[in-house]
């Protein structure tokens, strides 16, 4: 069942963090930002349209705010792997998709719990007038 309504969202992502705790399911969280919170060594601290790929090994410590998450996820692809705090408010979040490795959807769309399409915004360039 695909939803549109961004109340919704608190309730999707405490069950995403229960579901993930079988290695077999994952998720897919589609935002126009987000933001990596301090301390860090980033100069730009602001994720525009960068999808996470979140399951039982990506996500550390969520934290519900009444507008976002706080979590911990893996941003940079190195060894020995190292947690980075990001904050996504509700707001920016314009899909949610699930999916387990043993079951077999009967199409793309049965991934997908939250999509609100008309969320969807790019990044402001500086070139627009």
């Amino acid at each position: 069942m695909t939803t549109t309504d961004e109340s919704a969202l608190p309730g999707l992502l405490k069950q995403m963090i229960e579901d993930i705790k079988d290695p077999q399911c994952g998720y897919w969280l589609y935002s126009n930002y987000f933001d990596v919170l301090p301390p860090t060594e980033r100069t730009l601290t602001r994720w525009w349209q960068a999808p996470l790929y979140i399951d039982y090994d990506a996500l550390w410590n969520p934290v519900f705010e009444d507008n976002a998450i706080q979590i911990d996820v893996i941003l940079k692809n190195k060894l020995p792997a190292e947690h980075e705090r990001i904050r996504i408010e509700y707001a920016q979040i314009w899909s949610l998709k699930r999916f387990h490795h043993q079951e077999k959807p009967k199409s793309a769309d049965d991934w997908i719990l939250y999509n609100d399409s008309s969320k969807l915004k790019m990044p402001h360039t500086g070139n627009e007038d």
